[in-house]
Formats: C-alpha cells, structure tokens, sequence
C-alpha cells in the first residue's frame, strides 16, 4: 500500500516554514548583536506524530512522523544566574552607598592635611604652658582665650559638617533612591500588563521582557528582591506566566510588585528619629504607614538607612552598626568629657567656679556643635584664669600650681562612655587626642573593610554577569553557524519538495503508459 499522496508535501512544507523561521531568528539575533539588554532568541520545535486515533484496526506497516513545527520564540536566560546576580547586586549596591558616605565622612575627620581637632589641642595646650611662665598676664590670657575659642569653633565646624553629610545623605536616599525605586516598580507594573495582553494574544513579547529585566536588574540595586513567576490558565488550554517581585527572605512576603499592582516607597522619620518608610499602595489608593526598615536587609536602601541611622554602642538595641550618628557622639563625648573636666579646675580659693566653657543654647549637656566659650570670659577686662588656688599669706600672683593642674588635664586618662558617666556603656579609656585618634582610626578601618567587601561583591558580580552573558548574550560565530546549518536545511528541505514532485509525476503521467 502507498503512503497518503501528499504526506510527503506536508513533511516538506513544515521543513521548509520551521527553517524559514529558524533564519529569520537568527537574523533578528545578528541586528541586535549591539543592543543593550537585548537576549539572544530561540525557535523551540517539536516533531509532529501520525496520528492513528481514528484508525479502526491496527496496521503492521512502519508509522512515520509528520514532520516537524515550530511551538515558540524563547530566550537563552538562566534563571538561577539571574537570582545570583541580583543577590551580588544588592550586596554591590549597599556596600557602595557606605564607601561613598564613610569617605565624606572621614574628610571630617582628617587630621592629617588639615589641622584639625588635634592641632588645637596642642596649640591650647602650648598656650596654658607659656601663660605659667607669666601668670595673670592679660596678654598671655588672651591668647589662651583665643586658642579656646578656635578650639570650640573646630568643634562647631565639625558638627556643622556632620549635620551638612547627613543631610545631603538623606536627600540621596528620599530625592534619589527611593524616587528611583517608585519609577522602577511603576515601569514593571506596566510591562506586566503589556505582556500579558501579548501572552494572551499568543505573543511571548520577548524584547519587552527584556525591558522589564532591565528594570529588575536595575531594581536589585537598591533593595534586596526575589522574583516569583506563577502560572495562570486564561482559557482554551492557554497559561501565561504571571510575575511577582517580593522583598527576599521576609515573612509574610512583602510585595512590590504584583503584576499590575505595585507600591510607592516614601521616606518618614520615626517617633526616635530614624528613618522609616512609609507605603502606600497606588492600586487601591489605600494608604498604610509601615516601618519596613527592619525588612531591608541589603540594597542602596539598606546602605543609607545603616549610614544615617547606625548609632553602634549609642542604643541599647542589638544593632551595632557604626552610622554617622555613633561618629557624632564620638565627636561629642570628647567635646563634653573636655569641657566638663576644665570648667571644673577653674576655681579660686573660696571655691568659686569661673567655668571657660558654656552652651550656646544654653542646654547643661555639652556637645560639639553648642561648646562655645563662655560670654565671662570673652568679655572679661581682667584676670580670669585662676592660677593658684591654694590659700596663702603673701602675694601668689606668681604661682601656677593650678595652671598645671590644667595642663594635667590634657594628659589625664579617662574613661569615655556613651553617657558621659559611670553608668553608661565603655567607649574608649585614654586622653581626649587619644579618643579623638581612636574615633578616626575605627572610621578608616571602617572604610578599609567596607572598600574590601565592595571590591569582592562587585568582582563576584561581575563573574556571574559574564556567566550570564555567554549565555544570553548574541555571539556572531554560534550565529553564522546557525546561518550556515539552516540555510542547507531549507535547501535540503526544498530539494525533498522537488523529489516528490518527481515521484508524483511519474506515478501519474509515466505509469499510466
């Protein structure tokens, strides 16, 4: 028995159309060799089997396929390496927010190429001990006056630039991160929707799902995400896959993404003067107020939100991140423990206390941004440094032993804590440039590490993306092979059409003689 007439027509018409469709892929992968973002395509075939359903009995004849079709464009990604490269990428990005922060940072705290803190106290320091070779001699009091008073303004300068760094760093975070957020959310809601209306329309949209990986990549930076892909049935035996993007490793899941729905990020401060954020779900229009910062666990985000708020051993939480406002106290326990141990010495016989230093707000707690000298002093027209204060009967105008007793003071060694007394957590036990050098010091070592652990995040990522390349990525040799392999199918295939052309030629016209 023959084979169905034109079997072997419908063989060859599928060769020919899947080969066909086979180049033009190719040839939509070589035009975007150089687009950016752009995944390497695929036709996905499958072979076509004889249907015998219908046939009442069984035949002992050799049943052949009926060719080959073409079910689908997808794409070369690998979805594990995907997960892996926004992983490194949040780590990448939240060690890079506290490299930049730390190293604006630490130009406060330069006592190197400019003479900051340090100096001063060794210019005040060489000013008590020139006064003892003249005491009460307005001259010499006055330039000790002046070297206190550059002293406390360095303080106020230091402070200022703290406040200044702070600042601006919350700008980054509210005007830059966060805005960048919401507009990275709000473009993969949207894509979502465009995808979906394609999928159902039998359309995989490929380069828009490149778009809106672009996106999620990009969205990896700033928080650490996890991509969820679920199936849905729209009918006629129809799934399409539905993409969801959730803070990783958080339960119950927090969404950012669902997809239409998404949030919008907004920066608040907490009733203890953190930084929250607060959401507001744009699909509904309902707003909730929620402290997630405790959900952050890596990103840009995570990097401002340690910066800003890290106060190390300042709270009694277990957080030790050491942020700019632990550095701050630091500056400000040596401000007040300074202050507070000078003011103290400046008493006369009759225990009456002219004090150097005051607050500008008048607050009894000193810190380095209201330390001032006191207004006494400033306006004082005679002596106000008491050089002795030991009782005697004749003149000691010319004793110093309580000038001394202050110079002592810069050498004294003494306990810094984070509350300025006994009752506080231990900082550091030495003189005040001692605790000043240990701040600077913990600050360059903090940099150290943080440059460390960027370089390792960001060379891991960058070995992953190029795992990720050679695989999504268009290669002009892999695709001029392809070019050459299904050029010669379709040829072949378009030679097997002319065969049987030649066979039913001969069946029909040369038998019949």
């Amino acid at each position: 028995m023959l084979r169905a007439t034109f079997m072997g027509f419908k063989v060859a018409t599928g060769a020919l159309t899947t080969n066909q469709r086979q180049l033009d892929v190719v040839g939509q992968n070589i035009s975007n060799i150089n687009t950016k973002g752009y995944t390497r395509q695929r036709l996905d075939i499958s072979s076509i089997g004889s249907n015998t359903k219908n046939v009442q009995f069984g035949t002992n004849d050799v049943i052949i396929g009926q060719g080959v079709k073409a079910s689908g464009l997808s794409q070369y990604r690998d979805s594990f390496l995907d997960l892996r490269f926004r992983n490194e990428s949040a780590k990448v990005g939240e060690e890079e927010v506290k490299l930049a922060a730390y190293s604006d940072l630490e130009t406060v705290f330069d006592e190197i190429s400019t003479d900051g803190l340090d100096v001063k106290f060794t210019e005040l320091l060489e000013q008590f001990n020139a006064l003892t070779s003249s005491p009460s001699d307005p001259v010499l009091e006055g330039v000790v006056r002046t070297s206190a008073e550059m002293l406390t303004q360095t303080f106020n300068d230091y402070a200022n630039q703290i406040k200044e760094i702070s600042s601006q760093q919350e700008s980054y975070l509210r005007d830059g991160a966060i805005e960048n957020i919401n507009q990275l959310v709000s473009g993969i809601s949207e894509y979502n929707m465009e995808i979906r209306q394609n999928n159902i329309a039998g359309n995989n949209a490929l380069e828009l799902q490149d778009k809106r990986n672009a996106l999620i990549d990009g969205l990896s930076n700033y928080l650490d995400i996890k991509v969820n892909i679920t199936k849905e049935h729209v009918g006629a035996n129809v799934y399409i896959d539905n993409l969801q993007i959730v803070l990783n490793d958080i339960t119950p899941e927090f969404e950012l993404v669902n997809i239409g729905k998404h949030v919008e990020l907004g920066v608040g401060s907490g009733a203890d003067g953190t930084l929250i954020n607060n959401i507001t779900y744009v699909a509904d229009g309902t707003k909730i107020e929620t402290d997630i910062t405790s959900s952050i666990k890596s990103g840009k985000v995570k990097g401002f939100l340690d910066f800003l708020n890290g106060s190390g051993e300042f709270t009694n939480t277990t957080n030790n991140v050491k942020g700019i406002i632990y550095y701050e106290n630091m500056l400000n326990s040596v401000a007040s423990t300074f202050a507070n141990g000078l003011n103290g010495l400046n008493t006369d016989v009759d225990e009456d206390n002219y004090p150097f230093f005051d607050t500008v707000d008048g607050s009894e707690v000193f810190t380095a941004e209201n330390i001032k000298v006191t207004d006494d002093w400033l306006t004082s027209s005679e002596s106000y440094i008491i050089n002795s204060n030991k009782a005697s009967e004749g003149d000691n105008t010319g004793a110093t032993d309580n000038i001394i007793r202050m110079m002592g003071k810069f050498s004294e060694i003494v306990d810094f804590t984070t509350t300025g007394d006994d009752t506080g957590t231990k900082l550091f036990r030495g003189t005040f440039q001692e605790m000043l050098s240990f701040a600077t010091t913990r600050l360059n070592l903090e940099i150290k590490n943080t440059d460390i652990a960027h370089s390792t995040f960001l060379d891991t990522r960058n070995q992953i993306d190029y795992a990720r390349q050679s695989i999504s990525s268009v290669d002009l040799n892999e695709e001029g092979v392809n070019l050459l392999q299904y050029s010669k199918s379709y040829s072949a295939a378009a030679r097997l059409m002319t065969t049987l052309d030649e066979m039913l030629n001969t069946l029909i016209n040369e038998m019949a003689r």
